[in-house]
């Protein structure tokens, strides 16, 4: 019995389609925050790096080299300090990640922050945001890039 379909197009019928995986968030050295939001309708990934001088770089870290090369700083010493505070008080350093699976087409949230020698990442998800995280959340989504 013969098939009408090459070898090339049975393949593809029987090969289920695999998401690429996605890298864990990376706080790149020196850096203050790295925040990452994915997911929603339509399906998009942000990020950015906040650092201790007050440099916002988009898409990933600060690489320039030279100070003629980093990104303008973007926020202001008060700005850093509240950033810092939010931290506090939403007690960062001892949050764990949301579990299980995000609903289709919710945003996810990927922060993670350091403050000295205190070094945390979080994942959460729309449904599960603890409140004390929601003005973290705020205030670094108002950083991030309009679309």
């Amino acid at each position: 019995m013969e098939t009408n379909s090459t070898p090339e197009q049975n393949s593809k019928d029987t090969t289920p389609e695999v998401s690429p995986k996605r890298e864990p968030l990376q706080l790149p050295k020196g850096a203050l925050i790295a925040f990452r939001t994915s997911g929603g309708a339509p399906a998009s990934t942000r990020e950015i790096v906040l650092y201790p001088d007050g440099r916002v770089s988009f898409g990933g870290p600060d690489l320039g080299k030279e100070m003629y090369a980093h990104v303008p700083r973007k926020m202001n010493d008060a700005q850093i300090a509240r950033l810092r505070k939010t931290l506090d008080h939403a007690n960062f350093f001892r949050m764990s990640s949301a579990q299980g699976d995000p609903p289709p087409d919710a945003v996810a949230y990927e922060i993670t922050a350091r403050a000295g020698n205190r070094v945390n990442s979080v994942a959460v998800f729309d449904g599960v945001i603890p409140d004390a995280l929601t003005p973290l959340i705020d205030q670094l989504s108002a950083l991030m890039p309009k679309e």
